[in-house]
Protein backbone atom coordinates (compact mmCIF):
# COMPACT_ATOMS: atom_id res chain seq x y z
CA UNK A 1 0.00 0.00 0.00
CA UNK A 2 2.27 2.02 0.76
CA UNK A 3 3.40 4.80 3.28
CA UNK A 4 0.61 7.94 3.73
CA UNK A 5 0.72 10.47 6.79
CA UNK A 6 -2.05 12.11 7.92
CA UNK A 7 -2.22 14.91 5.33
CA UNK A 8 -1.94 12.75 2.55
CA UNK A 9 1.75 13.28 1.56
CA UNK A 10 3.32 9.78 -0.19
CA UNK A 11 6.85 8.15 0.20
CA UNK A 12 8.03 5.80 -2.82
CA UNK A 13 6.37 2.87 -1.35
CA UNK A 14 3.16 4.29 -2.18
CA UNK A 15 3.51 4.13 -5.86
CA UNK A 16 3.86 1.36 -7.95
CA UNK A 17 2.36 1.79 -11.26
CA UNK A 18 0.76 4.93 -13.10
CA UNK A 19 -2.59 4.43 -12.12
CA UNK A 20 -1.64 4.61 -8.37
CA UNK A 21 0.12 8.21 -8.61
CA UNK A 22 -3.42 9.22 -10.81
CA UNK A 23 -5.57 7.94 -7.76
CA UNK A 24 -3.69 9.50 -5.01
CA UNK A 25 -3.99 13.03 -6.62
CA UNK A 26 -6.04 15.67 -4.97
CA UNK A 27 -7.17 17.08 -8.34
CA UNK A 28 -7.99 15.68 -11.95
CA UNK A 29 -5.04 14.66 -13.87
CA UNK A 30 -4.39 15.74 -17.04
CA UNK A 31 -6.61 14.04 -20.52
CA UNK A 32 -3.10 13.93 -22.26
CA UNK A 33 -1.57 10.86 -21.07
CA UNK A 34 -1.19 8.37 -24.38
CA UNK A 35 -1.01 4.96 -24.14
CA UNK A 36 1.71 3.87 -26.17
CA UNK A 37 4.11 5.68 -23.69
CA UNK A 38 2.58 3.76 -20.97
CA UNK A 39 5.65 1.80 -20.88
CA UNK A 40 7.71 5.09 -20.57
CA UNK A 41 5.85 6.65 -17.88
CA UNK A 42 6.20 3.65 -15.56
CA UNK A 43 9.88 3.87 -16.08
CA UNK A 44 9.72 7.51 -15.25
CA UNK A 45 7.51 6.37 -12.06
CA UNK A 46 10.54 4.16 -11.05
CA UNK A 47 13.19 6.52 -11.80
CA UNK A 48 11.48 8.84 -9.44
CA UNK A 49 10.76 6.49 -6.62
CA UNK A 50 14.06 5.47 -6.92
CA UNK A 51 15.49 8.79 -6.46
CA UNK A 52 13.05 9.29 -3.26
CA UNK A 53 14.29 6.04 -1.98
CA UNK A 54 18.02 7.23 -2.19
CA UNK A 55 16.34 10.50 -0.49
CA UNK A 56 14.99 8.57 2.36
CA UNK A 57 17.30 5.77 3.27
CA UNK A 58 21.04 6.89 1.30
CA UNK A 59 21.40 10.58 1.64
CA UNK A 60 21.78 10.31 5.25
CA UNK A 61 25.31 8.09 4.66
CA UNK A 62 26.29 9.98 1.31
CA UNK A 63 25.31 11.83 -1.51
CA UNK A 64 27.22 9.37 -4.26
CA UNK A 65 23.91 7.20 -4.42
CA UNK A 66 22.29 10.23 -5.82
CA UNK A 67 24.70 10.46 -8.68
CA UNK A 68 22.76 8.38 -11.41
CA UNK A 69 19.56 9.99 -11.58
CA UNK A 70 21.25 12.85 -13.10
CA UNK A 71 22.70 13.85 -16.23
CA UNK A 72 25.17 16.53 -14.59
CA UNK A 73 26.25 17.82 -18.69
CA UNK A 74 23.41 18.71 -19.72
CA UNK A 75 21.39 19.31 -16.39
CA UNK A 76 20.53 22.60 -15.35
CA UNK A 77 17.69 24.15 -12.68
CA UNK A 78 15.73 26.98 -11.59
CA UNK A 79 15.45 26.46 -7.54
CA UNK A 80 15.44 27.68 -4.28
CA UNK A 81 19.25 28.86 -4.90
CA UNK A 82 18.52 30.81 -8.34
CA UNK A 83 19.72 29.62 -11.36
CA UNK A 84 22.19 26.89 -12.49
CA UNK A 85 22.95 26.76 -16.10
CA UNK A 86 24.46 23.64 -18.08
CA UNK A 87 27.40 22.78 -16.90
CA UNK A 88 27.56 23.78 -13.48
CA UNK A 89 25.02 21.27 -12.09
CA UNK A 90 27.30 18.90 -10.76
CA UNK A 91 28.86 21.55 -8.77
CA UNK A 92 25.49 22.48 -7.07
CA UNK A 93 24.96 18.89 -6.76
CA UNK A 94 27.70 18.86 -4.46
CA UNK A 95 27.66 21.70 -2.33
CA UNK A 96 23.80 21.80 -1.96
CA UNK A 97 22.40 18.23 -1.79
CA UNK A 98 24.16 16.91 1.07
CA UNK A 99 21.93 19.50 3.37
CA UNK A 100 19.10 17.10 2.30
CA UNK A 101 20.25 14.19 4.27
CA UNK A 102 18.34 12.74 7.21
CA UNK A 103 15.37 14.12 5.94
CA UNK A 104 12.03 12.62 5.51
CA UNK A 105 11.25 13.09 1.39
CA UNK A 106 7.27 12.54 0.64
CA UNK A 107 5.75 13.62 -2.58
CA UNK A 108 2.08 14.86 -3.48
CA UNK A 109 0.03 15.43 -6.52
CA UNK A 110 2.80 12.71 -8.54
CA UNK A 111 1.67 12.86 -12.14
CA UNK A 112 4.45 11.71 -14.78
CA UNK A 113 4.27 12.28 -18.36
CA UNK A 114 6.22 10.76 -21.71
CA UNK A 115 5.85 13.25 -24.50
CA UNK A 116 7.89 10.16 -26.65
CA UNK A 117 10.22 6.89 -26.11
CA UNK A 118 13.14 8.86 -24.66
CA UNK A 119 11.86 12.36 -23.02
CA UNK A 120 8.87 13.34 -20.59
CA UNK A 121 8.63 15.39 -17.54
CA UNK A 122 6.97 14.84 -14.01
CA UNK A 123 4.97 17.48 -11.86
CA UNK A 124 4.75 17.23 -8.03
CA UNK A 125 4.53 19.01 -4.52
CA UNK A 126 7.51 17.81 -2.47
CA UNK A 127 7.99 17.92 1.15
CA UNK A 128 11.71 17.43 3.03
CA UNK A 129 10.54 17.31 6.69
CA UNK A 130 12.43 16.51 10.21
CA UNK A 131 16.03 17.10 8.36
CA UNK A 132 19.30 18.56 10.10
CA UNK A 133 21.47 19.89 7.40
CA UNK A 134 25.17 19.05 7.43
CA UNK A 135 25.75 22.28 10.01
CA UNK A 136 23.63 21.25 12.37
CA UNK A 137 20.67 23.44 11.57
CA UNK A 138 16.99 21.67 11.48
CA UNK A 139 15.13 22.04 8.61
CA UNK A 140 11.81 21.76 6.71
CA UNK A 141 10.14 22.96 3.49
CA UNK A 142 7.52 22.40 0.98
CA UNK A 143 7.81 23.02 -2.25
CA UNK A 144 6.22 22.50 -5.99
CA UNK A 145 8.77 20.85 -8.49
CA UNK A 146 8.45 19.98 -11.95
CA UNK A 147 11.42 17.74 -13.70
CA UNK A 148 12.27 17.03 -17.54
CA UNK A 149 13.39 13.73 -18.22
CA UNK A 150 15.82 12.45 -20.90
CA UNK A 151 16.33 8.55 -21.79
CA UNK A 152 19.98 8.40 -22.59
CA UNK A 153 21.60 5.02 -23.16
CA UNK A 154 18.45 3.24 -21.70
CA UNK A 155 18.08 4.78 -18.22
CA UNK A 156 16.25 8.02 -17.23
CA UNK A 157 18.23 10.93 -16.17
CA UNK A 158 16.98 14.36 -15.04
CA UNK A 159 18.11 17.00 -17.27
CA UNK A 160 15.97 19.79 -15.94
CA UNK A 161 14.51 20.75 -12.61
CA UNK A 162 12.40 24.08 -11.19
CA UNK A 163 11.40 24.20 -8.10
CA UNK A 164 9.17 26.88 -6.34
CA UNK A 165 7.45 28.60 -3.61
CA UNK A 166 4.49 30.63 -3.78
CA UNK A 167 5.10 34.12 -2.82
CA UNK A 168 2.79 36.85 -0.85
CA UNK A 169 2.54 39.43 -3.55
CA UNK A 170 1.44 41.88 -0.99
CA UNK A 171 4.80 41.96 1.18
CA UNK A 172 6.81 40.01 -1.55
CA UNK A 173 8.02 37.04 0.92
CA UNK A 174 8.08 33.52 -0.24
CA UNK A 175 6.15 31.22 1.79
CA UNK A 176 8.40 27.28 1.96
CA UNK A 177 5.61 25.68 2.86
CA UNK A 178 3.68 26.25 -0.17
CA UNK A 179 0.48 27.15 2.00
CA UNK A 180 -0.36 30.65 0.26
CA UNK A 181 -3.75 30.54 -1.96
CA UNK A 182 -2.58 31.73 -4.99
CA UNK A 183 -5.83 33.70 -5.86
CA UNK A 184 -5.41 34.88 -2.21
CA UNK A 185 -1.72 35.65 -3.08
CA UNK A 186 -2.65 39.43 -4.36
CA UNK A 187 -4.64 40.62 -2.31
CA UNK A 188 -3.32 43.93 0.03
CA UNK A 189 -1.64 44.69 -3.14
CA UNK A 190 -1.69 48.63 -3.59
CA UNK A 191 -3.66 49.32 -0.49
Amino acid sequence: MGSVSTDGWYDETAYSTPEDALKKMTYPSSKMHKKEFYQEEQEILNHICGWSHVMNKEFNKSIEPGRPFYLFEDAMTYDIYGFTPRGGFLEHFNETFHYFSNSKFEMKDLEVFATSKDTGYATMMQRLTGGVSDDGKPFEMTYRITYILAKVDGKWKYVHEHVSFPVSMADMKADPTCTIDPLKAFRGIGS
